[in-house]
């Protein structure tokens, strides 16, 4: 017998957040390359994203060629495109002028195969790069990162919105972040918790 799945984000039901998610309105283009072993990953979070967001765009590979058949070409998608991710020559996104910014990429996987998504598409290394100097405490306890100060890519999606679009409620994004965490703890035998801490 198959195992019952969400049509909408294609994982079984007992981790899904479909129905608590709600619209987010925002104007800003969000474009998110995500790495291949990301899609339909049980922990990955860009299904909120994709439910919330009223501007997303996913784009699923990890080569150049992988992305232009998709439809996405960092040459053509926009006017002035940034990329959001951490790393030499990126600048605080809280203290620079971003406002002619009309699209940011994200990258979307571990840090080690998103990193491998920059590496292998030097396109995006040559677009405008910043990162989050001071975003909040990660609530997603479920999947670990190098450091406390980073967050899941839907995390700093939100962060990234409240900044460029101040009056913008992310607030479903970081709702439907606390019942998936709450989901996939649901799943883990109590024993194990410790090793989430």
């Amino acid at each position: 017998m198959p195992r019952p799945i969400c049509a909408d984000c294609g994982v079984h039901p007992n981790i899904c957040v479909c129905k608590d998610c709600a619209p987010v309105p925002n104007r800003t283009r969000v474009s998110v390359l995500q790495h291949p072993t990301e899609v339909g990953h049980p922990k990955g979070t860009v299904r909120i994203l994709n439910q919330c967001l009223a501007r997303l765009e996913l784009f699923k590979g990890e080569t150049p060629e992988d992305f232009r058949e998709a439809g996405f070409d960092t040459h053509t998608v926009s006017r002035n495109p940034a990329l959001l991710f951490p790393g030499r020559g990126s600048e605080a996104i809280e203290t620079s002028d971003v406002s002619q910014v009309d699209h940011w990429v994200i990258l979307d996987g571990t840090w080690r195969k998103a990193a491998r998504i920059l590496h292998q598409n030097p396109a995006l290394a040559s677009l405008p790069r910043f990162h989050l100097a001071s975003p909040p405490a990660s609530a997603y306890t479920i999947r670990k990162a190098p450091g406390s100060h980073h967050l899941a890519t839907a995390e700093a999606v939100a962060y990234l919105l409240n900044v460029v679009e101040p009056g913008l409620d992310t607030r479903p994004i970081s709702r439907a972040m606390r019942t998936l965490v709450d989901k996939q703890f649901a799943q883990i035998p109590a024993r194990l918790y410790k090793h989430y801490q």
